[in-house]
């Protein structure tokens, strides 16, 4: 296991009086912590630990919010469905608080660290240390903020640290001041962040390249809906250049040989970003693979198959793409007998979808999984430069070599020739779905693209299993901000909700 993920409880014990819901119980306090380089990474790994969390904000929370809108995703549990159909309120109480709660416990905790360190010099051999742990909280806060921006438009915006339950209750920040500050976030992370990949005890943590890919992410997200800030585009297409230049270095990622093993090894030289799971500590795992797993596939009481991937999203790939059986588990064996059990048979049943197979956890209860939850991949960068290639200069020999580059990778066959500048967007599209499900992508996509009606008309849950035959509006474009927000906080209230929510 890696010292992140050892680190991460004890620095939970020390931080959780930085929350405001939760009771003091020591007399530690930022005043007379952060002495040293030690103390301070304790605080930074404090904020990754709002992420970790089992029954959290992946497995609850992001795989029914990102996920679920999927046009591909079928849902046997009804609540799941929901978000698939949009037939919810801002009450409800599964997912909703399980993202915002959890986001908002990061930053945080993220503008205590900032704080705390920004007014304080260590050792001139702990020096760059400090500067380090400032930028990688930045870079966490700024990716928070991210999340919540895409997902609920303008929200609340700390920057510095709450002492107060009143403090706490702030007005919503315009969708876009609350981007402003993600770039500022990222720009300093980016100057501040050590240039060299993480190595030994911290690897998989964020450096220089991380930043300039969530940079130009950030960029590519403006230039499409709602903002549609066209000038964005070529800012993304800068930064991301950058990060491909330093491709194959040791301030860079590569394109795996192997898809399997860019999904299935933690903390490869693929992996941009991931959320460090461990089994070493009660509730610092994943309860993915169990919520998400097929039925009958791990062992008793795990495997609730929540939902999976549809038959038509199966079908949509060539037969010799790799990325199909990574992402799917068409068949897999009965744990209770070790026959095969193919989808679309008793007791593989259609209404359960495919079942994901990116998380597979075989010695996991319940929820205490540790494949680390992926955020970023490399291939994923090589999708937005062909993206941003096309959106400027149209379908161009530079745009398709990105793009063949990840169908090569997949076993695929080269992307048609002499698409239009449309049909390129539209296969571009598409191909991350195939390349990017259950990486939290989905409805981001969806939005940026501006394809949230088509993606409802097209959703199985919306046209085929017990059809919710929910008609678009535009309010589907954002998710409403929790109830228990709205009621809480004054400077929000039900006015400043949403509108339709």
């Amino acid at each position: 296991m890696k010292t992140l993920k050892y680190l991460i409880l004890l620095t939970v014990l020390v931080f959780s009086c930085s929350d405001l819901d939760e009771q003091v119980y020591s007399e530690i306090s930022p005043s007379n912590f952060y002495q040293n380089a030690d103390e301070a990474n304790a605080g930074v790994i404090s904020i990754y630990n709002s992420y970790s969390r089992s029954v959290g904000l992946f497995d609850f929370g992001l795989a029914s919010m990102v996920i679920m809108p999927s046009p591909n995703m079928v849902a046997r549990v009804p609540w799941r469905a929901y978000w698939g159909t949009y037939v919810l309120t801002s009450a409800e109480p599964i997912s909703l608080p399980r993202v915002w709660n959890s986001f908002y416990q990061a930053i945080f905790r993220a503008n205590v660290v900032i704080k705390e360190l920004e007014g304080r010099t260590f050792n001139e051999d702990e020096e760059e240390a400090r500067l380090a742990l400032i930028g990688e909280a930045k870079w966490l806060r700024a990716w928070s903020y991210f999340n919540l921006v895409q997902l609920f438009g303008g929200v609340p915006m700390p920057l510095e640290p709450t002492t107060s339950i009143d403090g706490a209750k702030l007005p919503r920040t315009d969708i876009t001041a609350v981007y402003d500050q993600i770039i500022l976030d990222l720009q300093d992370a980016e100057a501040m962040l050590p240039e060299e990949k993480r190595t030994g005890e911290d690897i998989g943590r964020p450096f220089a390249a991380t930043a300039k890919f969530l940079l130009s992410k950030v960029y590519l997200t403006m230039s499409g809906k709602p903002l549609q800030d066209a000038s964005k585009l070529s800012l993304a297409q800068s930064k991301l250049q950058e990060l491909i230049n330093l491709e194959g270095t040791s301030e860079g990622f590569v394109l795996l040989n192997s898809y399997e093993d860019a999904i299935r090894t933690d903390n490869n030289a693929e992996r941009i970003f991931a959320v460090q799971q461990t089994q070493s500590f009660e509730d610092q795992g994943t309860a993915f693979s169990h919520v998400w797993g097929g039925r009958f596939r791990f062992s008793a009481g795990v495997g609730q198959f929540h939902g999976g991937l549809s038959q038509d999203f199966y079908d949509s790939f060539e037969p010799n793409d790799l990325r199909r059986d990574v992402t799917m588990a068409y068949t897999y064996t009965d744990y209770r007998n070790g026959n095969t059990l193919t989808y679309g048979t008793n007791p593989y049943q259609p209404r359960f979808g495919i079942a994901q197979n990116k998380y597979v956890d075989f010695d996991q209860t319940c929820c205490d999984g540790d494949p680390d939850m992926i955020v970023y991949r490399y291939s994923d960068a090589l999708l937005m430069a062909a993206e941003i290639e096309n959106a400027i200069n149209g379908p161009t020999a530079v745009a398709y070599e990105y793009l063949n580059r990840v169908r090569f990778r997949a076993n695929a066959s080269d992307a048609p020739s002499n698409m239009t500048q449309e049909e390129f967007t539209e296969f571009i599209y598409e191909e991350r779905f195939k390349e990017l499900s259950f990486e939290f992508h989905e409805v981001y996509d969806i939005r940026r693209f501006g394809k949230v009606e088509e993606a409802l008309a097209n959703h199985p849950e919306n046209i085929r299993w017990n059809p919710a035959n929910t008609a678009y509006q535009s309010y589907f474009d954002l998710w409403p901000i929790p109830l228990d927000e709205i009621n809480a906080n004054p400077n929000i209230g039900q006015q400043n909700q949403n509108p339709g929510w």
